[in-house]
């Protein structure tokens, strides 16, 4: 199970990361008691498939066998929802 499962929690958006070397931010909102989480995600040293959010688009490397590479590595995590992990793989590959 998710530490931050879609039942409880509402995805407000996205901000670019004040973290150095993170690319964004997922912001997290508790349904019941209203407190924010923040999800830090994607490194801003590494390529990424397609940047579906635009602000390191020219990072993007469009090659779909490393994006089948990235995928398979990571499917051992299967993508909980509402990961760091979750927001790379529907975000950034």
């Amino acid at each position: 199970m998710s530490k931050f499962p879609p039942t409880t929690y509402k995805l407000m958006g996205f901000m670019v990361s004040p973290i150095k070397n993170k690319k964004y931010t997922a912001i997290l909102v508790n349904k019941v008691t209203g407190r924010e989480k923040l999800i830090h995600f994607g490194d801003s040293r590494y390529q990424q498939y397609r940047d579906r959010l635009g602000v390191y688009s020219y990072l993007d490397h469009g090659d779909e066998k490393r994006r089948k590479n990235y995928i398979k590595r990571h499917s051992a995590h299967s993508f909980k929802p509402y990961s760091a992990n979750y927001f790379s793989r529907y975000y950034l590959w």
